[in-house]
């Protein structure tokens, strides 16, 4: 009678678990805004800034935003939103959102996620990809740090991380820019 009454009002653990995926579904695209008004620049300067692009191979995974520098080089920024109440460090190979010491939530998935669309973009574009997470509310321990290879930095930071990772100019980077815009189209959202 209980569960009932409680699914009817919308209270059930689903109808928890589907808010809980809209409310994470809200904040990433908040993140991703955030991240494409720090991005802006970087166009000005000769990067190539895509927003929201189809990964060919994954089933629904998107790529946040994905850049082509001036030196011929490939980024993808997966941007994230958490909560600022906590700290996010690295551990271990293990990416944490929590005070050391205090219970703390296991966020690798992220960098697992981030590893295997960066995998396939590579493979689509036919050149190595840099993958990046850019980190808005929650500080990030030092100025950034790496997990698993990966660098995870303040949002405030990932301009001047991304143009301090490019090499001098190159004249295949147009040509580059070419090839990631047909192999990463714009996402559908799965259509």
């Amino acid at each position: 009678m209980w569960r009932w009454v409680l699914a009817s009002l919308g209270l059930s653990p689903a109808a928890r678990r589907a808010d809980a995926r809209a409310a994470d579904c809200h904040a990433g695209s908040i993140g991703e805004q955030r991240t494409a008004v720090l991005l802006q620049p970087l166009q000005a300067a000769g990067w190539t800034v895509l927003h929201d692009r189809a990964i060919p191979g994954a089933r629904s995974a998107n790529a946040d935003h994905v850049l082509v520098s001036p030196g011929a080089r490939v980024f993808l920024v997966d941007s994230k939103l958490w909560s600022a109440r906590y700290p996010v460090h690295g551990a271990g190979g293990t990416l944490w959102h929590g005070q050391e010491g205090r219970p703390q939530a296991d966020r690798s998935k992220a960098v697992r996620s981030i590893l295997y669309e960066t995998d396939l973009a590579a493979r689509a574009v036919g050149v190595p990809v840099q993958p990046v997470i850019a980190m808005h509310n929650a500080a990030v321990a030092g100025e950034g740090f790496f997990v698993q290879g990966v660098p995870v930095v303040p949002a405030s930071r990932l301009v001047e991380v991304l143009v301090g990772n490019d090499g001098p100019r190159s004249p295949a980077a147009g040509r580059l820019a070419v090839t990631v815009v047909r192999a990463l189209p714009d996402y559908l959202g799965g259509a």
